[in-house]
Formats: structure tokens, sequence, C-alpha cells
């Protein structure tokens, strides 16, 4: 397929948007920041105020159903959708690895995707685990991304609902088709010089794929400082907002599930609560 065919493609793909409803969150950053611990944070707090909740695990490593507290024994057999080779190629019409020698689906319906293939965390929290994008670039057009593109711009919300995906590590969200759909980017880096230069290059993707608001949050926080460096080593205008999150003995003790820490709340679980309420806002 050529380059100025596969462009024509995207943009078809980005034509034809489904339901935005609810509040959609893409959670990003570099490995082992502590996007998965917030994400599952973001979630469990949602459905503890009584919200249906949506987790979506696109993380290669899967590990967002542990930090939700889902048994670990289950945890290690869930199968993510893109190894669900017949429902893919039933919905897209092209089977993942076969190429694109044939016509292809490119609005497949998705409507049975929760129902099929969620996971039951709590009685309105509900897990899908969807597994790694194959390519980064906005060109990839394998199977597998058409769908995901259809199941993150198609899945259905009201209002009052949450999406939270735990997006992969690093840059690999940003083909169009993955990260459509999500308004607002949650940049999570340490303090660190590295870790807030790679943040800095999301930050900037998430504003060219459209995103409305990119906030900053700044995890395992130890002191006043870390927060004055971060402003100090990126432009204001990078970020809408930056939130300082502490370190907490408590997330380490618990790692890594986050569960336990939604009662006893702790200086993690109340930065994360004043996170969610500037997020509502």
């Amino acid at each position: 397929m050529s380059r100025k065919a596969a462009a024509e493609l995207v943009k078809e793909l980005r034509r034809r948007p489904g339901n935005q409803g609810g509040q959609r969150i893409l959670v990003v950053g570099k490995g082992g920041v502590g996007k998965t611990t917030l994400s599952a944070a973001l979630c469990l707090l949602g459905a503890a105020e009584g919200r249906r909740v949506l987790a979506v695990d696109q993380d290669a490593q899967q590990n967002l159903a542990y930090s939700l507290g889902y048994p670990p024994d289950k945890a290690a057999f869930l199968r993510p959708i893109t190894q669900e080779l017949d429902y893919i190629e039933q919905r897209v019409g092209a089977r993942p690895g076969q190429g694109w020698g044939g016509l292809i689906n490119l609005t497949p319906d998705v409507s049975d995707v929760t129902e099929r293939f969620g996971v039951r965390i709590a009685p309105n929290l509900d897990l899908l685990v969807m597994g790694g994008v194959v390519q980064a670039s906005t060109g990839c057009l394998c199977p597998e991304n058409s769908l995901l593109g259809a199941l993150v711009r198609f899945l259905n919300s009201k209002e009052d609902d949450l999406i939270v995906m735990d997006a992969q590590a690093g840059l690999e969200p940003f083909g169009r088709t993955v990260a459509d759909g999500f308004g607002t980017a949650l940049v999570v880096s340490e303090p660190t010089f590295n870790s807030l230069q790679v943040a800095a290059r999301i930050a900037k993707l998430s504003r060219d794929i459209g995103m409305r608001r990119v906030d900053l949050v700044l995890n395992k926080c130890q002191e006043s400082s870390d927060e004055e460096k971060a402003k100090r080593l990126i432009p204001e205008t990078v970020f809408d907002n930056v939130h300082p999150l502490p370190l907490d003995r408590s997330v380490r003790d618990n790692e890594p599930d986050v569960s336990p820490l939604i009662g006893k709340g702790g200086p993690y679980m109340e930065a994360v609560r004043r996170l969610a309420a500037s997020l509502a806002r």
C-alpha cells in the first residue's frame, strides 16, 4: 500500500467520530513513572463515587488488572482483544498478520466489546484489556490498530461516565487512530531531567493530535523543590496544569494493588483526589 493511500485511510478513520460522551482521560508517560498506579487510583475513586467506570489497559505489560485489585491468579490469564484474531477479522475484514489485500471495514461495529471481553472488577467498574499498538506511526493500518481506534472512538458512554486508558509507555500511543476520542491527557513524569524531557515531547504530540487539555502529573515528589525544578525545566506553556503527587510509602507497601488505599486515604490518595476534582472543572 502506498503512503498516499495509507494517509487517505487514516483520514477516513478520523472522519467518522463515534460517541464522545463522558469524561475520557488518556494517561501517558515513560515506563516506570507510575501511570498504571494513577490510572487505577482514578478508576477506583470514580467507582467509589458511584460513577460508571471503564478502565482500559493498552499497555503491553497488562498490569492494570493487578493495580485495580483483581485476583492475581485470574489477572495472569487475561487475554487482550488484539489476540482475539477471529473477532478482529469478523469486525474489520482482515486478519492480523495478513495485510490489507482485500476490503476492510473502516467503521467496525464494536458495540458488544465490553460485554464480550470486559472484566467486572466492581459493580460499576469494568476493565477492558486492549493490548498494545503494533506500530506508533500515524500511518499504521494493521487490523489491530483499525479495531483499537474504533474501540476508543465508539465506546458508548453517558455524561457522568469515566473512561481511563492506561496507555503504552513512551510515545507509542500517539497513532491517531488510538488516541482519538480522548480530550484530556495526563502526562506522568518523575521529577528528573530525562523523565521531564520525555513528558515535554509527549505533551507536544498530545497537542498535535488535538487534545483539549494536557496536564503534567509530577509523581514521587519528596519536597517542594521538585515541582519548582519541573517548572524551571519545562516552559509554562507546555502544560495546562501541574499536579504534584507525593512519594508515599503506603503505595509501595501495597504495590501493585491500589484498592486498599481508597478507604485509608494517605498523602498520595489525597493528592489524586485533588487531581480528579480539578479534572471535573
